[in-house]
């Protein structure tokens, strides 16, 4: 054979062997795209750190949920979650709007009593795959003997309250994650709008928060309340900022002697375990007894009605965030003129919840059909 016709084999055979490494790469490449491309199985379970600061391992898909912690039913209404509630406290389902925005929920059990109290047997035939805690320690406890995995979701600082919504969202997983992010950005507007705006402001009034009033009791709240926080944060100061503990019940001879600016009082429903009712079947109530109309707020003119939407506003609820827009315009009208609570209100509901208040719906959680969106005893429906 030639060196000529020799090259030419040898040329051929190289092409060859060069066409068939690259089918080889090319094969293997096409098998290192498709393994690289398979998704892992998604976990079956998901660690979340609660607001107790204790690590809880879930199922990652959450299909029932049982609610201790009453005003935290609006979360997990507002996070999307509504429909998978299985238990819920005592009267929570007697609010008219809640029932309006989740209509399922007149249709949970009521299983949680008296704090938190509950039979663990009927809660075990509802098969929660988690448990929203009102708080952790021993109202965990009889939860973590029965193996019902339990989130602590409570908080005791309004500052918090995005920490407890991200906990809800990282727990419910899927949409709530994202809805949990949505609300937090407007929670910290409202926040740091308010702060700006106060800063000129150098009178702060006196507050006196009536929680609820039952016999011959009236209830307050103690100066490490909640309530506390959302009075300083509005522009106020706390009356009741010496009184020790939550849900004090005092007589007037107290109230009298701390004599405040203002008196908001609240509209029953849900918290505490009371059924829905008017504020101002409280306020009926509270003026007539002796001392009521001594009161420099009564003689003012300076009494108003807390709104309530789905649960009570002044609650350990997502609605503080419309809600310190109310009070800070109860106790400074001119410095927040511009806030339309009948709009800010609306948009609110319609935006976070899905769904639009009528005017009707308004009225109701409002108090009063009055423009400016503030009941008092004189303008309050009854």
């Amino acid at each position: 054979m030639s060196s000529t016709r020799r090259r030419k084999h040898i040329a051929v055979a190289v092409g060859l062997a060069g066409t068939l490494a690259l089918a080889a790469c090319s094969s293997s490449g096409s098998d290192d795209t498709t393994a690289s491309s398979t998704t892992s199985p998604t976990p079956a379970t998901h660690v979340v750190t609660d607001l107790d600061g204790t690590r809880v391992t879930l199922p990652t898909t959450i299909n029932r949920i049982a609610e201790q912690f009453p005003a935290h039913t609006v979360s997990d209404i507002m996070l999307g979650v509504g429909d998978k509630l299985v238990a819920i406290p005592q009267n929570v389902s007697t609010i008219p709007f809640l029932q309006t925005v989740q209509p399922s929920i007149t249709k949970v059990p009521q299983l949680f009593h008296n704090g938190g109290m509950v039979n663990i047997e009927q809660l075990l035939a509802q098969k929660p795959d988690v448990v929203s805690l009102i708080s952790g320690g021993a109202t965990a406890k009889p939860l973590q003997d029965a193996k019902i995995p339990a989130v602590d979701m409570f908080f005791s600082k309004l500052d918090q309250l995005p920490q407890s919504i991200t906990v809800g969202g990282d727990t419910f997983g899927g949409p709530a994650v994202a809805k949990a992010k949505a609300y937090n950005t407007y929670f910290t507007k409202v926040s740091s709008d308010l702060t700006a705006k106060l800063a000129s402001t150098t009178t702060k009034p006196s507050v006196l928060f009536v929680e609820a009033f039952t016999g011959n009791d009236i209830v307050v709240q103690g100066g490490a309340s909640l309530i506390d926080q959302w009075i300083t944060k509005a522009g106020g100061t706390d009356a009741a900022k010496d009184i020790k503990g939550n849900r004090v019940k005092v007589n007037m001879e107290q109230v009298l002697q701390w004599n405040p600016d203002y008196l908001i009082v609240a509209t029953p429903g849900g918290d505490q375990g009371l059924k829905a009712d008017t504020g101002a079947s409280v306020v009926d109530a509270l003026s007539k007894i002796a001392g009521w109309n001594d009161l420099k707020a009564v003689k003012d003119g300076k009494v108003y009605i807390d709104p309530r939407g789905l649960y009570p506003w002044a609650q350990y609820t997502p609605e503080q965030a419309v809600h310190l827009q109310w009070v800070a315009k109860v106790l400074n009208p001119s410095l927040f003129a511009d806030v339309d609570l009948r709009k800010v209100t609306s948009s609110f509901y319609k935006t976070y919840f899905g769904h639009e208040p009528t005017a009707d719906e308004l009225t109701q959680i409002l108090q009063t059909t009055s423009a400016d969106g503030i009941a008092t005893p004189a303008n309050a429906v009854r």
